[in-house]
């Protein structure tokens, strides 16, 4: 189990880390056009069994339901950074056409743009007594990631949108929560925004972790129903292997426009476990980067 994972664990039973988790989780401005507040419901804490005939999921879009290429099993390895730090590298992903690159220095971006905050939280929970020895490792693999970052410039963290778009258009797992993230919905046109909605369809269907999380909390501008997003809640919390999948959805806060009836529920459950069921099946490696396992609507880019 990686280093995170214990952080979660360890966190979730220690009162003191409560405070830790909530510092993190002040969400970022937004626009106008997106700053409307909508009375909603919470999500119920479980989701029931399967008991009544399917409900028909809502139709993915002719975009969505085109079988996209998969990337290679194997990836090229990742250059070696060095002193030059990440900015380079950076630069040769945004004048390339290597899909893979190109995600890579999103997934840069992404780690530079929280390893402050990510480093000061590691700082208070060594102070609060918790694993001190684990956290102040991974305090000095902090300052590294630091040391990587400071060639990092405003330019190239305002590619990242364009970065994400290239590796999203691709079929890059993850690629659209790092897109949506990084842009507001009422700045794209149509056919952007259902492209990056067939997107977020298309991860979440997989299985992969990071995509059902960025996708059933996608800001409603983005399209997704409520009986999708409630499918991909139950697929989410079924994911064997993932004991950080209940925190992170309390600390994302996640919540519906009115509460789910029990057959949308039932419905919903069934969706949920289609998904985990195909994604075993197909034996799909779960793999992604646990340090960006935050909720996609409160990280600030």
């Amino acid at each position: 189990m990686d280093a995170l994972r214990w952080i979660l664990l360890v966190a979730i039973g220690a009162a003191a880390a409560a405070a830790l988790w909530q510092s993190l989780s002040a969400p970022p401005a937004r626009p106008a056009a997106e700053a409307e507040v909508i009375a909603v419901a919470p999500v119920p804490s479980k989701l029931p069994e399967a008991a009544s005939a399917m409900v028909a999921a809502p139709a993915a879009s002719p975009a969505a339901r085109r079988t996209v290429a998969p990337l290679p099993a194997t990836r090229p390895a990742a250059p070696r950074i060095g002193a030059e730090g990440y900015g380079p590298h950076i630069d040769r992903a945004l004048t390339g056409d290597d899909a893979a690159a190109a995600w890579e220095a999103v997934r840069w971006l992404r780690l530079c743009a929280s390893n402050e905050a990510r480093r000061s939280s590691l700082e208070t929970a060594r102070n609060q007594g918790i694993s001190p020895e684990m956290m102040t490792q991974m305090m000095v693999e902090a300052d590294a990631e630091a040391r990587r970052c400071q060639t990092v410039t405003v330019q190239h963290r305002a590619m990242l949108p364009e970065l994400a778009s290239r590796a999203m258009r691709a079929g890059v797992p993850e690629a659209v929560s790092a897109y949506s993230g990084a842009v507001f919905a009422a700045d794209l046109t149509p056919a952007q925004r259902q492209q990056a909605a067939d997107a977020m369809r298309r991860d979440a269907r997989s299985g992969n972790a990071a995509s059902l999380l960025g996708a059933l909390t996608a800001h409603e501008s983005w399209g997704l129903s409520d009986a999708e997003k409630l499918a991909y809640l139950a697929a989410y919390i079924s994911l064997p292997g993932h004991p950080e999948a209940k925190a992170l959805l309390d600390q994302c806060g996640i919540r519906f426009k009115r509460p789910p009836t029990p057959e949308q529920q039932a419905a919903a459950s069934r969706a949920g476990q289609e998904i985990v069921e195909r994604m075993l099946t197909n034996g799909q490696p779960d793999q992604h980067d646990t340090r960006e396992m935050t909720c996609p609507s409160i990280v600030q880019y």
